[in-house]
């Protein structure tokens, strides 16, 4: 490995792990690409970088701005996936999603996380969802509030051919994210649930999931999320994105609130 090589490893891992120490709901963007390239870094003795920018318009969309939940609604979406692969089974993503109201830049969420093969059917991976507002102070009752995820957890995927599935859960630590959509509940201990994904012909594919959270650990959970991306391959190099999400809460809070965003997204991805 060159000297470069070194620097941009030693580079990814202080961002990594300074993220895990810091206070601030980005989760990954599922997409499934069977067969990815991987230019592994052991293999190959170079850092390959794969990934996408993507860039959405969200309407209509309830989904709010801020880390509080609160604000206009959120329109745009800009952002990119890196995917480096340390070795065959070892794979490191890191994601930034932006966001905008249409007028003015609102907010960007950081996710980053370590996915680790062990067999063919089982995966263990650590992660960390960190948001930040742009401009605008979030409350959560008389304190200043950024919302901080850290988790580690595993998945048991299935795959055949063109079609994927993968159930999985994983547990919260150090985490300050609240249950219901209202922020009333407890801290959320857990996320467990499943991602679907299958390409036809190579041309579209359709990439599904959908998890459910609770703050009681093998619970049913108090809310639920489901975003569902179709994309069609243009060229290698451009793809056109169709998607929708919902976040709901599945029981009513203590407030007596029981809240639902949703949105629909509309976008251009340029895989790399």
């Amino acid at each position: 490995m060159n000297f470069k090589s070194k620097v941009v490893l030693v580079f990814f891992f202080i961002l990594l792990s300074l993220s895990l120490f810091t206070k601030a709901f980005a989760q990954e963007i599922f997409i499934y690409r069977p067969n990815p390239e991987k230019n592994a870094l052991s293999l190959e003795n170079k850092i390959t970088v794969h990934g996408e920018f993507f860039g959405h318009l969200q309407y209509p969309s309830t989904f709010p701005s801020f880390n509080d939940l609160s604000g206009p609604t959120d329109r745009w979406n800009i952002g990119f996936q890196n995917i480096i692969h340390f070795t065959p089974s070892t794979r490191f993503l890191a994601q930034l999603v932006t966001h905008d109201d249409g007028h003015k830049r609102t907010k960007f969420d950081w996710h980053f996380s370590i996915r680790q093969k062990v067999l063919d059917n089982l995966v263990f991976f650590i992660g960390h969802d960190s948001n930040h507002d742009s401009d605008h102070l979030s409350l959560r009752g008389q304190s200043m509030y950024f919302l901080n995820r850290n988790y580690a957890g595993f998945g048991i995927p299935f795959e055949s051919g063109s079609f994927y599935i993968e159930p999985f859960t994983w547990f919260f630590y150090n985490s300050n994210q609240r249950s219901y959509l209202d922020m009333s509940g407890k801290e959320v201990q857990q996320e467990y649930g499943i991602r679907l994904g299958y390409w036809h012909e190579n041309l579209v594919g359709i990439h599904c999931q959908f998890l459910a959270q609770a703050d009681t650990l093998f619970a049913s959970g108090q809310s639920y999320m489901a975003t569902v991306f179709i994309r069609i391959r243009i060229f290698k190099s451009l793809e056109i994105s169709i998607g929708t999400s919902i976040w709901k809460d599945i029981q009513e809070s203590r407030l007596g609130n029981k809240d639902k965003f949703y949105k629909f997204m509309w976008g251009i991805v340029f895989p790399f």
